[in-house]
């Protein structure tokens, strides 16, 4: 006997639910407003982040520092998250946004949230939005404190897809009648997964191809 497939939504954060911000980026900036990081260790992070620059790129260096948070614990950084959430993140997501993801739920779709920023953000919307599967970027630790590093699969271009496919089984989804919200070109390999891309606050190449392919545009 067959069994029915599952049909999701992968919907993006930075720059689709979040216009024209990263949350990751965003939370930073609140760690030195609030003091809980001083201008010595953002000095630090950025030195750090502009030899990954060097190195790898800007997507290598974005998918391995994260020297905010070097020597700190992980129950801080997840209680600052949570404080992140409660006076930013979760309010930062526009009404009409948030209504179309819950439509999307209440139409049977799985929502899954895919994001380059770092689990513990994405993870603090999971109530707003009804999200089933959370995935972002995971933090090493070592001895019982942050390395300033990042682990695991970066969620980023072609990356995004594989980050997806290790969280759920691809043969059980019906991909042609799921959904993708996304911003960017990079985000293609998963918007060319599903039946229903939809490009939100799209960048010049995303929205010239969605206009092209006949693809819903939010934004």
């Amino acid at each position: 006997m067959p069994v029915d497939k599952a049909r999701i939504a992968v919907i993006d954060l930075d720059g689709t639910l979040l216009k024209g911000m990263t949350a990751e980026r965003v939370f930073y900036l609140h760690l030195v407003a609030q003091r809980r990081i001083g201008l010595r260790r953002a000095a630090a992070f950025l030195l750090s982040f502009a030899g990954d620059l060097l190195r790898g790129g800007l997507p290598r260096a974005i998918g391995s520092n994260a020297g905010f948070l070097r020597g700190e614990t992980p129950e801080t950084a997840l209680h600052w998250a949570r404080e992140f959430g409660r006076v930013f993140l979760r309010r930062a997501v526009p009404e009409d946004l948030r209504r179309k993801v819950l439509s999307l739920k209440e139409a049977g779709c799985r929502i899954i949230l895919l994001s380059g920023s770092l689990q513990i953000l994405v993870d603090e919307l999971k109530e707003r939005l009804g999200a089933d599967i959370l995935i972002g970027g995971e933090l090493e630790e070592a001895g019982g404190l942050l390395t300033g590093r990042k682990t695991g699969i970066h969620p980023y271009g072609p990356d995004k897809v594989a980050a997806l496919y290790a969280r759920i089984d691809p043969l059980t989804v019906d991909w042609e009648s799921s959904w993708a919200l996304a911003d960017r070109i990079s985000d293609l390999p998963v918007l060319e997964l599903v039946g229903h891309p939809v490009a939100v606050h799209p960048d010049r190449r995303l929205r010239r191809l969605a206009a092209k392919r006949g693809w819903e545009v939010v934004g």
